[in-house]
């Protein structure tokens, strides 16, 4: 019999040191534990930019399918470790998020895949497990890039292939294997040129480092505790309100805790007095009344997802309700936070929820479908303006998201099945959209999805200006394919952090102009960053210039702005628009 530990072995924090072989049980506590260690430091993670702008998104992004990946194994208790690893799997494609969280989706799956049929593991199931994750990850990305996430997957799977050749036990193995992925992830700057010049280790090397700390203490038989303040302050430039935020927060000088958040949790034993003081940390109106098998608790903070994040430890949540006191804008609220994986969709009994829950139960048939129209367009955007636009312009259904917000896989499937058509395009008019959407057909099978790459709102724009929704998908796709590559596209933000990057020397809170993904234009004032950018945009073939201003720009600023343009290139058409988007206070493009 392999040596295990009793739970009061665990408790007491005894060594596990000498045990051979993990089971289904420590195999789920491990993703778990994994999972909150790296929701406590993805802040860290999301720090990590190369450029010092305010969206970086990696740490939730992969946080967030990995949370996508532990209520999958919830619905697989009892099964066997093979069945967990498939659970985790298919939980964590379907929660995935951005570049990082396909990635991690990936490494999943290959791990499922190298420990098929197995109950117990073994270090050399682990290696084996270890080995496919790192391949599959590797053949899931166009044009691999070494200094990156899959980097320090490789070198995991190498250092545990050394563990089993040296006969470790399990716990010497994982121990060995997080400090050889963190001896790689310390030399990524030394592959990646941009890393090095930033002063940063990557993103998504550093998310998987922080996964593997969780499921190390986890398997030493140590509790994770996760940190309930942000290990990283992001600093907000004295002007830039909301839009410095990751999030939309409408400042309330009136209400010391914004949102009102009710729900359930079902479990065995609930200590209501101990919930009840923890919650007070978070917020006040504490109110926390039922059983021991369900209680019912409600609680005004200005966190409700680290409120949730606490709970599901105790039970299952149900019948969650978060209503923003300040604004009464419930409906986005609602879906932020059921994109944040705060609140799943249908959380509420009203009967709007009860029709969404109906209508998703819809889409998730193929057979009930339909078909009205031959192609329909399913587009990628955050802002009402910009929304709006592309709305406009012919798109069938929006997804809210973008910078910061990344939709997961499963939202962009939903998506597709809203629209009564034959094929469907989607828009993802992000860069770090582009790997979600191109998997969207494996949950979508009877469907023809395609993908056009655009990776900013301007080239979804000129996209749809294309559009025929009488022509099949494949004559859209090549339509706009020629004009997204005849638009660029300049963002303005601001820098949350001192850095050097593309030859400039970048003071915390100065204004970054950025051109199709390279940093070229720093300043004080946010307007002269902005006449700088555009300086670098036009060139003799520019025939437009198209401003989009953010939800904290004045639109007599974004005016000026294009008075200012239109006086300096009068031969050029210029245009403004509301834009409404966070973050980016401007976005301009040229075609």
């Amino acid at each position: 019999m392999p040596e295990r530990m009793s739970v009061s072995d665990r408790r007491q924090g005894v060594s596990p040191l000498g045990r051979s072989l993990l089971d289904a049980e420590d195999f789920a506590r491990a993703i778990a534990a994994g999972t909150e260690w790296l929701g406590a430091n993805k802040e860290l993670v999301n720090a990590l930019n190369v450029f010092p702008v305010p969206d970086g998104d990696t740490g939730t992004n992969m946080h967030l399918t990995l949370l996508a990946a532990v209520r999958e194994i919830s619905k697989a208790q009892g099964k066997t470790l093979s069945d967990l690893a498939e659970a985790v799997a298919l939980g964590s494609l379907m929660g995935a998020r951005g570049n990082s969280g396909v990635i991690l989706s990936q490494l999943l799956r290959g791990f499922a895949k190298g420990v098929e049929g197995k109950t117990t593991l073994d270090v050399a199931g682990l290696a084996r497990g270890l080995q496919v994750a790192a391949s599959m990850a590797y053949k899931a990305v166009m044009k691999p890039v070494e200094g990156t996430m899959l980097t320090v997957a490789r070198g995991a799977a190498r250092s545990a292939a050394e563990c089993r050749r040296d006969n470790l036990d399990i716990v010497s193995a994982v121990e060995k294997i997080l400090r050889d992925t963190q001896d790689t992830l310390e030399k990524t700057p030394e592959m990646l040129p941009t890393l090095k010049e930033a002063g940063v280790v990557d993103a998504g090397g550093q998310g998987l480092v922080f996964f593997w700390e969780g499921l190390v203490k986890s398997i030493r038989g140590e509790t994770v505790f996760t940190r309930r303040d942000a290990l990283v302050v992001v600093p907000q430039k004295a002007d830039a309100g909301p839009a410095a935020r990751k999030v939309k927060e409408i400042a309330e000088p009136d209400l010391e805790f914004r949102y009102c958040t009710e729900f359930l949790v079902k479990g065995k034993n609930l200590p209501l007095d101990m919930l009840r003081q923890d919650l007070a940390r978070f917020g006040d109106c504490v109110l926390v009344v039922g059983t021991s098998d369900v209680a019912k608790a409600h609680i005004h903070t200005n966190h409700p997802g680290q409120v949730l994040e606490h709970c599901i430890r105790m039970g299952e949540l149900h019948e969650m309700k978060i209503d923003n006191m300040a604004y009464q804008h419930n409906e986005f609220e609602e879906a932020r936070f059921r994109r944040n994986g705060a609140a799943p969709a249908g959380y509420d009994d009203k009967e709007e929820d009860s029709e969404e829950k109906a209508g998703s139960e819809e889409a998730a048939n193929p057979k009930e479908r339909e078909i009205e129209k031959p192609v329909g367009v399913v587009a990628v955007a955050i802002g009402e303006g910009l929304s709006a636009i592309l709305k406009s312009l012919g798109a069938d259904v929006i997804v809210e998201g973008g910078q910061t917000m990344n939709p997961s896989i499963e939202e962009l499937r939903d998506a597709v099945y809203e629209v009564s058509a034959k094929s469907v395009i989607i828009l993802p008019n992000n860069g770090n959209v582009i790997l979600t959407a191109n998997k969207v057909k494996e949950l979508a099978p009877d469907i023809n999805t395609v993908v056009v790459p655009t990776k900013t709102i301007p080239q979804g724009v000129a996209a749809l200006v294309t559009y025929n929704p009488l022509a099949d998908a494949e004559s859209n796709r090549e339509s706009m394919q020629g004009m997204i590559s005849q638009v660029s596209t300049g963002e303005v933000t601001y820098a949350v952090r001192a850095s050097n990057v593309n030859g400039f020397t970048i003071d915390e809170k100065d204004f970054i102009g950025i051109k199709d993904g390279e940093l070229c234009s720093t300043g004080k004032d946010r307007n002269e960053t902005a006449m700088n950018l555009v300086s670098q945009m036009v060139d003799p073939d520019t025939s437009l210039i198209t401003i989009y201003h953010g939800e904290d720009v004045h639109s007599e600023d974004a005016n000026g702005l294009a008075e200012r343009l239109a006086d300096i290139y009068p031969y050029l058409e210029v245009e403004v628009h509301y834009g409404g988007q966070p973050v980016y206070y401007y976005i301009i493009s040229t075609e």
